[in-house]
């Protein structure tokens, strides 16, 4: 294949200096981002995503600015690697990610892709066990989902629920109340 090496390297430099000089607003962000996803994908190239990356990672609250509002209008068309990103972005600080998952749970329910990958993150997970009532809140919202569930996704659930309790130090037999549709609890 063809292949203009200095072409791409202006490119680069050019994206390298627009993503560093440009304003910290959301608009911005995301048209960063979401041209860093075309290369990737498109172009099979991991560059401007690891300028962008760099980039944002350095931005004071960038989980609050980007991640939580990317995902909360994305949520469920987010792709896996693309929310790598999203999650790699954050820089530890997975807050913001769990409570866009609370609006999803919410508003849309079920157990999505983008669901399944920040349940299986070991460090969401802790943030999760980090969270007390938060976490509470997020558990019994996905337990209100286990009817609807495969039992692939009810045993992430439960290991989810013993991997938390077992992170904050609570019994693994800790009882998380269910609000059943008639109200009461068990």
């Amino acid at each position: 294949a063809f292949k203009v090496t200095w072409m791409s390297e202006k490119c680069t430099e050019a994206f390298t200096q627009f993503c560093e000089s440009s304003s910290h607003d959301y608009t911005d962000m995301v048209f960063l981002f979401n041209e860093a996803v075309y290369s990737e994908v498109t172009l099979k190239s991991g560059v401007l995503m690891k300028i962008v990356v760099e980039t944002f990672s350095r931005f004071e609250n960038v989980a609050e600015i980007f991640v939580e509002q990317y995902l909360n209008q994305n949520f469920t068309s987010v792709k896996p690697g693309t929310l790598n990103h999203l999650l790699e972005i954050s820089r530890g600080y997975y807050v913001p990610v769990l409570r866009s998952l609370r609006e999803h749970l919410k508003i849309k329910g079920g157990i999505t892709d983008t669901v399944r990958i920040i349940l299986s993150c070991a460090e969401v997970i802790q943030c999760m066990a980090d969270q007390g009532e938060f976490s509470d809140e997020l558990l019994e919202l996905l337990l209100l989902q286990f009817d609807r569930m495969n039992p692939e996704d009810m045993k992430l659930v439960m290991g989810l629920i013993k991997a938390v309790r077992k992170q904050d130090g609570s019994s693994a037999s800790t009882s998380i109340s269910l609000v059943k549709e008639s109200g009461n609890t068990t």
